[in-house]
């Protein structure tokens, strides 16, 4: 009796922690506790230090890459790739008039950074960003026209402001805390906009700090994987 007892208790210790897991309900890609850190205009000089800072946090991130910028900077993007961020694609110019001149144009774009990318790093991206984001200039035949090529498009519901106010780092973290309380309460994930050339490694620091330190459960993850792209024409609603 004593045997078939502890047989027993051994075998519910072995089964609860599978039960734990499958009872564990993965977060919603708009979970209002993830965050989603993206990162425009890259590679540049910059870019480095705040890839050691998010090393040294153990969080992954999403950069849009502007083609024009991989020139010189093949290593800093293949460092990019190998340390476990998500590669996305930013265009070549980020000249709103050669950009936007056309469907065409528009999505010539993209799809020439997407070859440049692939031939330095072996990845093939279709998650895109449009320069200054799609609203005002990407118009219903812009969209339609990147949709058929299979691009998918992003954009954000934090902005950084990191290219207005550059140095001054308390003005941007005020900024993006402010908007994460914002988008907490509305209950809906955050996707932030920085800047490889604007945001500074000390603010970059202090948001992934302070935002860890929250007791709201934040995560941080990449775009990877997200079947339903946040953009101005197709915003995310609340997650109930």
């Amino acid at each position: 009796m004593r045997k078939r007892l502890i047989l027993f208790v051994l075998a519910i210790l072995l089964i609860s922690p599978l039960s734990h897991a499958e009872a564990t309900t993965p977060k919603a890609y708009n979970d209002r506790s993830l965050i989603y850190l993206t990162f425009d205009d890259g590679p540049h000089r910059q870019t480095g230090a705040l890839l050691d800072v998010l090393k040294k946090h153990k969080v992954k991130a999403t950069f849009f890459i502007l083609g024009n910028n991989i020139k010189g900077n093949e290593k800093m993007l293949r460092r990019i790739v190998a340390e476990g961020h998500l590669i996305a694609l930013h265009g070549m110019t980020h000249d709103r008039h050669k950009f936007y001149r056309t469907p065409t144009t528009a999505v010539r774009e993209m799809q020439d950074v997407q070859r440049l990318v692939f031939k330095v790093t072996g990845v093939k991206s279709n998650i895109v960003r449009t320069p200054y984001g799609s609203d005002p200039y990407m118009t219903l035949a812009h969209r339609r026209a990147m949709t058929k090529a299979g691009f998918q498009m992003w954009d954000w519901n934090i902005d950084s402001l990191d290219y207005r106010y550059k140095s001054d780092n308390r003005r941007v973290q005020n900024q993006v805390f402010a908007r994460l309380d914002a988008n907490y309460k509305a209950r809906i994930a955050s996707i932030i906009l920085t800047h490889d050339h604007s945001i500074t490694p000390t603010a970059l620091d202090y948001i992934i700090r302070n935002a860890k330190a929250k007791k709201r459960g934040y995560e941080f993850r990449t775009l990877q994987g997200i079947k339903n792209p946040h953009n101005f024409f197709n915003k995310w609603k609340p997650h109930r």
